[in-house]
């Protein structure tokens, strides 16, 4: 934002003049506070009392006028709430001009003085106080749901709408501590909360209801204090709704009894509770309170810093500077999730999500013994101790008992659990129709567009199924379809589905107790892993790929299916040319290459959208699964036309549910919420931050052998040397479950099953890596 220079000060006996001029009022003039506009409240001889409004030189009139008309419309729709009264000049209008000093014209305006305290007088605030200004709030807000005006459409800098715009004054934060958070702040705001703006309810609201701008009085039968009345509408804009009631929060809470006495987010509740029961709020309203308040706490400090080198004398400018940067600091170790949770339950809200008969009182006991009962017996549980939960919000799941569990390696949910867009998406879409695609229908053509356009050439055909177990399959039938061939090759330690199909080109559990070996037609090669393999260095690629090229020679094969990162494999970072010299060896055999990039693809490896470009390959089939359709099952197989036309030998290609419209609503808006929201940068950024400190970490605890990964998709390999590299699978395990009493989910993987894997949801951010290296510290330090 361009930031006005300071206007000339108009004398309080200039007040006093003005006063009698155009108002014919004898008064005293004392001048009020203010960041804009010059005040003065005016006190007449017989007591009464009246404000006096001289605006900034650059104050637009159609502004005053759009204030002057909210007034007068919230005294008839809103009379509970105690608002200014306008009062019209000795000619009528409600609006007059005067000049300054310095020549500039001004406008003039006189108000009613609204009896009360200011609520930031009356500190430290009661629960009951702050639960009254959320209802005041909301009566405000309800009353003006339906006023419309055109100046209200204006590009103001305090709407949230546009925080963004912070970010060019952010050089003005002279700590790089505090710069540091504001950049980060505004970086959730961007990626996460703008994005959902134009979703919210949206009315012209009061624009900057703080705590100076709360008038408070003691009610007339219990003599405790409640919000009464609102002044100051200088701020007013049209945008969504529920910014007053977040910008209330921000201020109020910093005086909160309960804030002071410890508890970030008690003081807040009780505001958001008290909002919604006068104007219930939406779900994901509720959802947006609390990065919302931050965002204006944050844009707030940044615009107290620019002005400051503007205004250096402006003692205004510090009101509220330093209990917004204490608040922010304090707030870095509140999660949204957690806060979130807390106004659900303030709200009594709590119930959302949960299947009938499940919720904090159910025994979990009882539910263990039915799923025993009822379900195959080797169908795993996570944890020595399982978990009961039962709701999900961006990062985070919670359990029955309201804890709150970073996920840190569940990565279906792609952009965050129960993404309001993705599940917004279904819903209509389910609510309209379903059905299969021997219909017409454009939902799953302007997905395969958009997807395909992904793709690098010649990859542009899409077939859509329902798991990842059934695309790989599919990919399998189509390269046996082109080749003529049944042969396949896969890596040591590869898992790539539950089909009996896939359990035989899957060593990972062929081989594993229960499996019955590996079948004559899977030739296995060497996991090219350079951390505990046969090859390291520059060219381990090269020497990997040569068992490929050997495997090829022996048997031509119909495919060659390998991830483009190896998970179940242990979170193997393929070694540099690995891919290129063994899809060239495939090839000359008239084999096909298969990617399945289930795992990884989306944008999780960051720097790119496909785990296989950082190969700088192209697959001649790509495998499409878990992040697809965010928890939606979705999968898909993408191919070239040339092979797609080998697989149309005669026999249809059918699937029930592949490619329904619901499953195309939740893909569509998967695509649409990583492109909004910047998540493949994002992983890009905190996988970064998060492999330097897990490296920095490794290198005080020995026994994380290795750390490697790509955007946010790492693994913590645990030895008990690190010169033999023997593999320290019950540690890995114990780590594990000791982090998960700390609330931070994570799991093992790897054929010795001694590899932390972490891919978690892409919203997870700067400050979740810094805390789960902190507390995987404390955990390998606690148990050494």
């Amino acid at each position: 934002m361009k930031l006005a220079s300071p206007a000339a000060a108009v004398p309080a006996a200039e007040a006093e003049r003005l006063a009698r001029a155009l108002y014919g009022i004898e008064a005293v003039a004392r001048r009020l506070p203010g960041e804009w506009d010059d005040n003065f409240r005016l006190t007449t001889a017989d007591g009464a009392t009246l404000i006096l409004k001289v605006s900034h030189p650059a104050e637009q009139k159609e502004a005053l006028e759009l204030q002057i008309a909210l007034l007068q419309h919230l005294a008839r729709a809103a009379p509970g709430v105690a608002v200014p009264g306008v009062v019209p000049h000795t000619e009528g209008s409600f609006l007059s001009t005067t000049t300054d000093a310095s020549g500039a014209a001004r406008f003039v305006r006189l108000l009613r003085y609204v009896r009360g305290q200011l609520m930031a007088e009356t500190a430290p605030y009661s629960a009951g106080l702050i639960r009254s200004a959320g209802g005041l709030m909301a009566a405000m807000d309800r009353g003006l749901l339906d006023f419309t005006h055109a100046a209200a459409e204006r590009r103001h800098h305090w709407d949230l709408r546009n925080a963004g715009d912070a970010r060019d004054g952010l050089a003005a934060i002279t700590d790089p501590a505090r710069r540091r958070l504001a950049e980060r702040r505004l970086a959730y705001f961007e990626r996460v909360v703008r994005p959902a703006f134009d979703r919210l309810r949206q009315s012209v609201i009061h624009g900057d209801p703080n705590d100076y701008n709360i008038v408070v009085a003691p009610d007339a039968v219990t003599g405790a204090l409640r919000a009464t009345g609102a002044i100051d509408f200088g701020d007013v804009v049209r945008t969504a709704t529920v910014c007053d009631l977040a910008i209330t929060t921000a201020y109020a809470i910093l005086n909160g009894r309960q804030w002071l006495a410890g508890d970030p987010l008690a003081d807040a509740a009780q505001l958001v509770a008290g909002y919604d029961e006068v104007l219930p709020l939406t779900d994901e309203e509720v959802s947006l309170v609390y990065p919302l308040f931050c965002t204006r706490l944050t844009v707030s400090v940044v615009t107290s810093a620019r002005r400051r080198i503007v205004e250096p004398e402006n003692a205004y400018l510090a009101v509220s500077e330093a209990p917004a940067w204490a608040a922010l600091e304090r707030l870095e170790q509140v999660s949204p999730g957690a806060a979130e949770e807390a106004f659900r339950r303030a709200c009594g809200r709590t119930g959302r999500g949960r299947a009938a008969g499940a919720g904090a009182g159910t025994d979990e006991s009882a539910i263990l013994a039915q799923r025993r009962r009822y379900l195959g017996s080797n169908l795993a549980l996570s944890y020595a101790t399982p978990l009961h939960i039962v709701r999900g919000r961006a990062q985070y799941l919670y359990g029955a008992d309201g804890r709150e569990y970073l996920d840190a390696y569940n990565n279906v949910a792609h952009v965050g659990h129960c993404h309001p867009r993705v599940v917004e998406a279904v819903a209509r879409q389910a609510a309209e129709l379903n059905t299969n695609t021997r219909y017409l229908h454009e939902a799953v053509v302007r997905y395969a567009a958009r997807l395909s356009g992904r793709f690098p050439d010649p990859l542009e055909v899409c077939y859509f199924v329902n798991s990842a177990s059934e695309a790989n399959e599919l990919a399998l039938r189509i390269a046996r379809a082109a080749t003529g061939r049944r042969d396949v090759v896969v890596t040591a330690g590869a898992y790539h589905g539950n089909t009996q199909g896939l359990i035989d080109v899957s060593p990972y559990k062929h081989l594993a107790p229960g499996g019955e070996g590996t079948p004559a037609h899977v030739h296995v090669v060497p996991l090219p892993d350079v951390y505990r393999g046969e090859h390291r260095g520059p060219d381990a690629g090269a020497r990997y790929a040569a068992a490929v090229a050997a495997a090829v020679a022996r048997t031509p094969p119909s495919a060659f299916l390998i991830e483009s990162l190896l998970s179940c494999g242990g979170q193997i970072v393929l070694p540099e040319g690995y891919l290129g010299a063994a899809f060239d060896a495939v090839r000359a055999a008239g084999g096909v290459c298969i990617v399945d990039e289930v795992q990884v693809g989306f944008g999780r490896v960051g720097s790119h959208f496909w785990g296989f470009e950082l190969q700088r390959v192209v697959p001649d089939i790509v495998v499409l699964g878990k992040p697809m359709g965010n928890g939606h099952p979705l999968a898909g197989v993408i191919t070239t036309r040339a092979l797609a036309q080998a697989f149309d030998n005669g026999m249809e290609y059918f699937n029930t549910y592949g490619g329904n419209p619901v499953s195309m609503a939740a893909g569509l808006a998967v695509l649409d919420v990583l492109e909004e929201e910047g998540l493949q940068a994002h992983a890009q950024q905190v996988g970064a931050r998060l492999l330097r400190g897990l490296r920095e970490l490794s290198r005080k605890h020995p026994e994380i052998g290795d750390v490697r990964g790509r955007g946010l998709f790492i693994g913590l390999e645990f030895v008990r040397d690190p010169g033999t590299r023997e593999p320290a699978g019950a540690r890995a395990s114990s780590v594990v479950n000791a982090l998960k009493e700390r609330g931070i989910l994570t799991s093992t993987d790897g054929p010795r099953h001694n590899v932390i894997k972490l891919k978690p949801p892409m919203p997870f951010d700067a400050a979740n890596a810094d805390y789960l290296i902190e507390t995987l510290d404390a955990v390998l330090r606690l148990n050494a």
